[in-house]
């Protein structure tokens, strides 16, 4: 599916291959992710919120999903989760917070780990950037438990679950919805052009399928998407295929 083709589209679909082609937010070549995960195609998700139409738009899409919800505050997880809220905030007339990244440490002494609208004793849907392993979800909702919200929900762009190894009981226990999963951008991106078929291929059966470190696969697997490296991927990401490690903190959880 491509964006020529919209009338074939649903207006969910449509916003799908927008976010996946946005400029700059695929990109294209096997990395390391996080240092210790099977090498996929990168996304900067940041760069869906650099065209103010799509922004708004996906601000809408979360808006639906919070209709029934019964949701008080749209609070955004630190850092990349708080343009998405605060364009859902908009769209559905709900007041805004923002939450900390754990551990976080600010210039007051005790300062808040929720900023914003008030969230104690109030129904609020965490809205992030992507949910993979739920270890960040988990974490933000720990803090925002603690000063006394109620996590009802998540949101997020791309839902990463479909290649995770393992989800967090407390993720995998909250209602979550997203605009894409992370194989779906991958498709999309390759139907308009911006990953080679080949390379997608082979990159999305390595993850699904969970490669070996011995498969003779990974040297057809170039790290960039110029062209084969003069080292194999197995070296030039020595990281490649170790066992997962547990989230950071950081928006990709």
């Amino acid at each position: 599916m491509s964006v020529k083709d919209t009338p074939t589209l649903d207006a969910d679909e449509l916003l799908a291959v927008r976010l996946a082609t946005a400029p700059g937010l695929v990109r294209p070549g096997p990395s390391c992710w996080e240092h210790a995960r099977t090498p996929i195609h990168a996304l900067s998700m940041e760069s869906a919120y650099a065209d103010p139409q799509l922004l708004r738009d996906l601000g809408g899409r979360g808006a639906q999903f919070v209709q029934d919800l019964s949701v008080d505050v749209i609070v955004g997880a630190e850092t990349a989760g708080v343009p998405l809220a605060a364009s859902i905030s908009l769209a559905a007339e709900l007041p805004f917070a923002f939450v900390r990244k754990p551990g976080y440490r600010g210039h007051e002494p005790d300062e808040p780990p929720v900023r914003g609208a008030d969230v104690g004793a109030r129904r609020v849907m965490l809205v992030d950037d992507a949910i993979s392993s739920g270890t960040s979800v988990e974490r933000f909702s720990a803090s925002l438990t603690g000063v006394g919200a109620e996590v009802v929900a998540v949101f997020v762009l791309v839902d990463m679950r479909d290649v995770a190894a393992t989800v967090s009981p407390v993720a995998a226990a909250l209602p979550t919805a997203s605009v894409s999963t992370y194989l779906k951008v991958l498709d999309h991106a390759t139907t308009n052009g911006l990953l080679d078929p080949t390379l997608h291929k082979l990159t999305v059966d390595a993850i699904v399928n969970q490669w070996t470190d011995d498969d003779p696969r990974w040297d057809l697997l170039p790290v960039t998407s110029a062209g084969p490296l003069a080292l194999p991927l197995r070296e030039a990401c020595p990281f490649a295929g170790a066992t997962p490690l547990a989230d950071d903190g950081d928006s990709r959880g």
